[in-house]
């Protein structure tokens, strides 16, 4: 999942998530058809819809959990699971411009 998909869900309650992951589940079957068929490039794509799956599941269930320690008073943790999932991918896309800079200076010097 890209960034502004991640932004977009802080504003999800849980059923907005779980309707998010059906809809990526059912994006995936005629990518899982093909890679039935030895398709090697539609199993890396299988793969990474899997990952947002599981991210997303990881958002909705600490969202669930938020919930209810709201409704016990019970304190929650400071970054929420959506939160952390920002930070990485912001962090993920500065080191990649990094590297790419790193490339791209290299190339000039030749």
């Amino acid at each position: 999942m890209d960034l502004s998909e991640l932004e977009d869900l802080k504003n999800c309650n849980e059923l907005d998530l779980l309707y998010k992951i059906i809809e990526v589940a059912e994006g995936l079957k005629k990518r899982t058809e093909l890679v039935l068929h030895n398709n090697h490039a539609a199993g890396v794509d299988v793969r990474k819809k899997l990952q947002d799956i599981r991210l997303l599941s990881l958002i909705m269930r600490d969202e669930i959990q938020r919930r209810e320690k709201k409704k016990k008073n019970e304190p929650t943790s400071k970054e929420s699971a959506i939160e952390k999932a920002i930070q990485s991918e912001i962090n993920r896309l500065k080191k990649e411009d990094e590297r790419i800079k790193k490339l791209e200076e290299k190339r000039k010097r030749r």
